[in-house]
C-alpha cells in the first residue's frame, strides 16, 4: 500500500532535484495525515457521543490534534521549498523544526485538556453503552494508525525528517492508547466497573508524554545539537584522504535544516608547503567533503613544522604535563616563539566537557603545572570549545 501510494504521487525520474523530491515526500505525508486523522476524528467522535465514553471522545480529539499537526507539517514542507533570499541566505530549512515544535505543543495542550475532562468523569462517572459499532471503530482506528506509523517511518527515513519521525512515534503511541481504550471498554461491559474516566486520563497522560518527547526531538537541532559521529567520521576521512593534510581539529558543524549543513575545521599541513599548494590541498578537501557528506565546508590551514626537533620534543613534554592535570586533555596548534630572554609556547587545549569546565581555572592549572616543571617557559593557552564528540574516540584510517 505504501509503495503503491509513493509510486502514484512521487515520481523519481522527473528530473527534480533532491530538495524538491524531499518537499514532495513531505507534502504527501502531510496530506495523507490530514485525510486519515480527520476521518478517524469524525467516526470516533460520533462513536464516543453515542456510547458516552469519555475515553473514546478523548481519543477522537487526540486524532484532531494529529490532524492539526499534519496541517502544520504540510505548511512546513511547503515553506521549506522557498529558496534562500537576502534576509535568509541559508534558506528556510529550519522551518521544519519550528513546525515540529508547533505540533509538539499542540499535542501537549490537547493532553492537558483531556486530563481535566477525564478527572471530571472519574469524580462524576456516567453510564456508558457497549456497542459493536464502537468496537469496530476502535479496531479500524488501531489498524489505520499502525499503517500511518509505518508510512511516516518509511518516508521519515527516506528523507531524514525529524518531523515525520516524530509523527511516526505519535502514530504508534496512538495505537497503544486506542488499544487501551478498547480493552477498558470491554472490561467495563464485562464487569460493570466505571473505568472510562481512568482510561481517558491514561490516554491523556500518554498524549502529553508523546508531545514532550516530540518537542525534545525537534528542539535539539534548533538549539544546535552535537553532530552524529558517522558524519564526523565521513568529514574527517574525506579531508585526511590527502596525505599532505597531517591532522584535523576544531570541527564545527552548523545545521540550517535538512540538507543544509555547513562546516568549518582546521587542517594541519607541513610548514614548508607553499601557500598555493596548501590552498590547493584545502580546496580539494572541500570538494571531497561536499561529495561525501553534501556539506558546504571552509577549511583553515594550520602550518606544522615537522623538522624542528627541539619544538617537537617540547610539544611532547608539554603534552605529558597537560595530561598530569587531566588524562583526557589533548593539545594542538602548538607553536614555539623563540625570543629572548626565554621561549614562549602557544597551544590549544581540548576540554572534553567544555560546558562544565571552568576555562580560567583549567588554564591556570595547566600554566602552574608547566611552570613547576620548567619556570623558564612563557605560555599562551587557549581552551577550545568542544563542538563535536571527543575526537579520541573517532577512529579515522587514511
Amino acid at each position: 500500500m505504501i509503495e503503491l501510494l509513493l509510486k502514484k504521487f512521487i515520481r523519481e525520474d522527473n528530473g527534480a532535484d533532491k530538495a524538491t523530491q524531499r518537499q514532495n515526500y513531505g507534502i504527501l505525508a502531510g496530506v495523507t495525515g490530514v485525510v486519515c486523522n480527520i476521518s478517524l476524528f469524525i467516526i470516533k467522535l460520533i462513536a464516543g457521543l453515542i456510547t458516552g465514553h469519555i475515553s473514546i471522545v478523548a481519543d477522537a480529539f487526540n486524532n484532531l490534534s494529529d490532524m492539526g499537526s499534519s496541517v502544520v507539517t504540510l505548511i512546513g514542507f511547503k515553506a521549506i521549498g522557498k529558496p534562500a533570499d537576502e534576509k535568509h541566505p541559508f534558506g528556510h530549512g529550519r522551518i521544519e523544526y519550528i513546525a515540529g515544535q508547533i505540533v509538539s505543543f499542540a499535542i501537549i495542550f490537547m493532553g492537558v485538556s483531556l486530563i481535566r475532562e477525564s478527572i471530571e468523569k472519574i469524580i462524576s462517572p456516567e453510564e456508558t453503552l457497549f456497542t459493536a459499532v464502537a468496537v469496530v471503530v476502535l479496531a479500524i482506528s488501531i489498524a489505520v494508525k499502525f499503517w500511518m506509523w509505518n508510512f511516516y517511518r518509511t518516508i521519515g527515513k527516506k528523507i531524514d525528517s525529524a518531523t515525520l519521525t516524530a509523527a511516526a512515534t505519535d502514530s504508534l503511541n496512538d495505537c497503544i492508547a486506542t488499544s487501551a481504550v478498547l480493552v477498558t471498554m470491554i472490561i467495563e461491559a464485562a464487569t460493570g466497573a466505571k473505568l472510562d474516566g481512568i482510561a481517558g486520563a491514561g490516554v491523556a497522560v500518554f498524549v502529553i508524554i508523546s508531545g514532550i518527547l516530540s518537542c525534545k526531538e525537534t528542539m535539539d537541532p534548533l538549539l544546535g545539537k552535537m553532530p552524529d559521529e558517522s558524519t564526523l567520521k565521513e568529514i574527517e576521512k574525506a579531508v585526511k584522504h590527502d596525505n599532505r593534510i597531517l591532522d584535523v581539529h576544531d570541527i564545527v558543524v552548523h545545521d540550517y535544516g535538512p540538507g543544509m549543513m555547513y562546516c568549518t575545521l582546521h587542517a594541519e599541513v607541513p610548514s614548508d608547503m607553499s601557500i598555493i599548494e596548501a590552498h590547493n590541498a584545502a580546496h580539494a578537501a572541500e570538494k571531497r567533503v561536499a561529495n561525501a557528506v553534501g556539506c558546504e565546508i571552509t577549511i583553515h590551514i594550520d602550518p606544522v613544522d615537522q623538522n624542528d626537533e627541539e619544538a617537537n620534543r617540547l610539544k611532547e613534554f608539554i603534552q605529558k604535563i597537560v595530561k598530569t592535570v587531566d588524562e583526557s586533555l589533548n593539545i594542538h596548534d602548538f607553536h614555539v616563539l623563540k625570543r629572548p630572554p626565554r621561549p614562549k609556547v602557544s597551544f590549544d587545549v581540548v576540554a572534553n566537557d567544555h560546558a562544565n569546565t571552568d576555562c580560567d581555572k583549567l588554564r591556570t592549572q595547566i600554566e602552574n603545572a608547566i611552570h613547576s616543571w620548567s619556570p623558564d617557559i612563557d605560555t599562551e593557552i587557549t581552551i577550545d570549545r568542544l563542538f563535536v564528540h571527543d575526537q579520541k574516540r573517532i577512529d579515522i584510517k587514511k
